[in-house]
């Protein structure tokens, strides 16, 4: 009993505060802090990924969430692990391995504010597969959406420089990955837990993250341990304040408010790394942002216009 009650703790205290002041205020505040999050663990991605290779970040990030629930396995007698749809979990991770290896790489080479700004086109991306998979009502608004933020990921990546933007490309690549991993959420939910999802996740990534990692393991020394920590941690943080965040607020304020993770982005690249953005890449991350913002109000823009 006293360990249920730890655990339920935290979750006690947010519905309590969430009555208090309202979901959405407890909502918005979590994903501010969940962009806090983010943010620490792009800083921790580049400065460790001059070292040691992106699967080894990869394996200890998903390792240490693994240690972390490991003993909820064990507690449920592996019912934690008992799922309905075992087929879409394994493309779920395998899907998840894709577009995280390719959000790090990203994290890696371009400016953070970039890099996080093209992970909204998942918002996008999301739409149109939703109305492919789901048939939801997306109109003229939500396709308008998408194709004005595959217009913004194509102004980063600037097809009339020299050199592809491979790092820009990529990110775009993991974008639609984890929009095909959110809608494979979606239908996971219809029949297994919140727990079984994550920990399939979990233990999924750790076993394809472990072949790559082995070939290309590198020490972990104290100096870098203190990053690593942060990787780690900040997942678990960030992962945490995103579910409880949609729990206690709006869906559609929410995705709003997770705008705040580009400011995040941008300001530990400038103060951090000295980044810069250019001008061209600014006019992308616009379109982007404009484009996501579009697809999560295109209901009451729809209203709205209807009104009229």
């Amino acid at each position: 009993m006293a360990a249920y009650d730890a655990t339920d703790f935290l979750p006690r205290i947010l519905e309590k505060l969430a009555n208090h002041f309202g979901g959405n205020v407890i909502g918005a505040t979590l994903v501010v802090l969940a962009s806090i999050g983010m943010a620490a663990m792009m800083v921790a991605v580049r400065d460790l990924s001059a070292t040691y290779s992106v699967w080894q970040l990869l394996l200890i990030r998903s390792f240490g969430q693994l240690v972390i629930l490991i003993p909820l396995i064990i507690r449920t007698r592996g019912d934690a692990l008992k799922s309905e749809r075992l087929d879409l979990q394994v493309l779920r991770v395998v899907l998840s391995f894709g577009a995280i290896t390719c959000a790090f790489y990203a994290i890696a080479h371009l400016p953070l504010a970039e890099a996080s700004a093209i992970g909204f086109a998942r918002v996008t991306f999301v739409v149109a597969l939703a109305s492919i998979i789901f048939a939801e009502r997306v109109g003229m608004i939500g396709w308008s959406a998408t194709f004005m933020g595959l217009v913004g990921i194509t102004v980063i990546l600037d097809p009339t420089a020299d050199v592809l933007n491979d790092a820009a490309l990529l990110a775009a690549v993991g974008a639609l990955g984890t929009a095909c991993v959110i809608i494979i959420i979606k239908k996971l939910t219809m029949s297994d837990s919140t727990t079984t999802i994550m920990c399939y996740a979990t233990l999924g990534l750790t076993l394809l993250c472990l072949p790559p990692s082995v070939l290309t393991w590198q020490a972990i020394t104290w100096t870098s341990a203190p990053l690593f920590t942060i990787l780690v941690l900040s997942g678990l943080l960030s992962s945490w304040c995103y579910t409880n965040a949609y729990r206690h607020g709006e869906a559609s304020i929410m995705g709003t408010v997770e705008y705040t993770l580009l400011i995040a982005a941008a300001g530990v690249g400038f103060i951090v790394f000295h980044e810069v953005p250019t001008m061209g890449s600014l006019a992308g991350m616009a379109l982007i942002i404009a484009a996501s913002f579009i697809a999560v109000w295109r209901d009451p823009i729809r209203a709205w216009i209807t009104s009229r």
